[in-house]
């Protein structure tokens, strides 16, 4: 066999070692080899992809040789021979990997052409050549590939007397060559020429700020549009090249003619859903309506309840349009919950302050009593309270930045922020809680609007931090739950009338209740304050 072709030179199974070494087959599935000689480097590949118990499915691998009797052992081992010659191999087929120890005699060609074939689209070439070609670059041909292989920083190593100990011996220098071409980057025609269009479209024409002015919301709208408008044109030109795509040949039976049956792309539809411009409008939508609920800016100051009650909303909102006007009014809706939502939350603290761990001595003093409108179960929080919120785990390790301790918390400050109006220095409660548990600091932590301290018995003492702010808190509380008279803080003291002294004077006297009277834009609640959004509308 071998005197019949003097290129022929198989592989020794170290140097396949050294070839294959470092190869992540993880990232590789399709796999050229333009020079399979026997098949060893095939079958070695093929083992290697065995041993990886990470793989779940096996290589695809095509082979060329021009040898006839080396394409019979090909094919009695099974490996899938697509061609004879590799310097005429044209295919539009992508691969991973070109691995190949080409004949030394036109090695440079072949390295070229494997380059050049991984140029298009990024991949890796491993290449066994005669060290001569790159030591000696005498022609055009040798010099281009110095260039390349530098352009791509190819990793290369020269191996003396490869060959002497092989299936057939030669005694010439070679030079292991392993390059990584990187993934080319797509341009979409359908898209630049939509960005081109958006562009002047919005230099033509004047800002509309009658629905929501500012960038960012404006941006997410244009970019929700770009998207479409490119999905809508791919979509359309699918089904105008699907007749010219053929699935299969059958014969007429009118006229014995030829013809075609349909489109091969029909298999690359997604799922049982036809693929159609409404079908793909909804699952866009869906995606930005829930970016747009993960985003700070539009539902950083709801609460749990209110962030899950709105995200339950996703599918209903695929039949609604991203536009500026729906984000509005989503918006408006978002602010009129937002009452509610403030309401059943410092309803719930209340409740949690007080007797929904009455059964706990030491809650005992997180409030004090006082005779409220038409009752005498009214109370008020103290500026300390004790709350059965455990920051340490099972095991007995302070952890409170963890979940069920982290949303207590985060619910209480939201609430606070409500009433606060974005007066109060941020801090990062999460980050707080975790620079405190890093350096077992259990007490004492300062937050946004209060002192955390844990204890290992399994509770969390919380002193509020500003005494006027604790103290708008448990008037909008109080007057949620109907302790205070309606007329609480719209009228003086002297104006009140008896029965209605008798509960201001219970609840906090009348000094402080003139303080009330004389700064009434900040104690008593206005919802028309809110501001849930950072972008501000006309």
């Amino acid at each position: 066999m071998f005197k019949d072709n003097k290129d022929f030179y198989p592989t020794p199974k170290n140097i396949i070692d050294k070839m294959l070494s470092g190869v992540d087959l993880n990232w590789v599935n399709n796999v050229l080899e333009p020079s399979a000689g026997n098949g060893d480097i095939v079958e070695a590949l093929m083992e290697n992809a065995k041993k990886d118990y990470h793989r779940d499915r096996s290589l695809d691998i095509d082979c060329i040789e021009p040898d006839k009797n080396l394409q019979h052992i090909l094919k009695g081992k099974d490996f899938r021979v697509v061609h004879d010659d590799f310097l005429t191999y044209d295919t539009m087929k992508e691969y991973n990997l070109i691995v190949m120890n080409p004949p030394f005699s036109n090695g440079c060609k072949h390295l070229l052409k494997a380059l050049g074939m991984q140029e298009r689209n990024g991949g890796a070439v491993i290449c066994l050549l005669n060290a001569e070609t790159l030591k000696n670059p005498y022609t055009n041909e040798r010099m281009d590939l110095k260039r390349k292989l530098e352009e791509y920083n190819a990793d290369i190593e020269y191996i003396q007397d490869a060959f002497l100990d092989a299936e057939r011996t030669t005694g010439v220098e070679v030079a292991l060559i392993k390059v990584q071409l990187p993934e080319v980057k797509r341009e979409s025609f359908i898209l630049e020429g939509l960005r081109k269009a958006q562009e002047e479209k919005e230099y033509k024409t004047a800002e509309n700020t009658q629905v929501i002015d500012g960038g960012f919301f404006r941006g997410i709208v244009n970019q929700y549009k770009l998207e479409v408008e490119a999905g809508i044109k791919l979509i359309k030109e699918y089904y105008a090249m699907e007749p010219f795509i053929l699935s299969s040949f059958d014969k007429d039976e009118k006229t014995g003619e030829t013809v075609q049956t349909g489109g091969c792309m029909l298999s690359l539809r997604v799922g049982s859903r036809d693929l159609s411009v409404n079908n793909y409008i909804r699952e866009v939508r869906s995606k930005y309506w829930q970016a747009l609920f993960k985003n700070p800016k539009f539902t950083g100051q709801l609460t749990y309840n209110l962030q899950r009650d709105f995200h339950n909303k996703i599918e209903e909102l695929k039949d609604y349009d991203f536009s500026l006007y729906n984000i509005y009014t989503l918006k408006t809706e978002l602010i009129n919950n937002v009452v509610k939502g403030i309401e059943d939350t410092i309803t719930e603290l209340f409740d949690e302050l007080s007797h929904k761990h009455c059964w706990y001595d030491e809650t005992s003093k997180n409030i004090h009593y006082y005779n409220g409108w038409k009752t005498n179960k009214a109370w008020i929080i103290n500026k300390k309270v004790i709350l059965p919120l455990d920051g340490f785990n099972t095991w007995g390790e302070f952890r409170p930045a963890e979940y069920k301790t982290l949303s207590k918390l985060q619910d209480m400050e939201k609430c606070f922020n409500y009433l606060d109006g974005g007066l109060t220095d941020a801090v990062d409660l999460r980050k707080a809680l975790q620079f405190a548990e890093e350096y077992e600091e259990t007490k004492n932590i300062q937050l946004k609007y209060f002192t955390v301290t844990f204890y290992k018995k399994g509770t969390c003492h919380i002193t509020f931090t500003s005494e006027e702010l604790l103290k708008k808190f448990n008037i909008f509380g109080s007057q949620h739950k109907g302790w205070l008279p309606p007329s609480y803080g719209k009228k003086g003291y002297k104006d009140l009338a008896p029965e209605e002294k008798t509960v201001v004077d219970a609840f906090e006297g009348e000094k402080e209740y003139n303080k009330v009277v004389a700064a009434r834009d900040y104690y008593l609640f206005d919802s028309n304050k809110l501001n849930l959004l950072e972008e501000k509308t006309a």
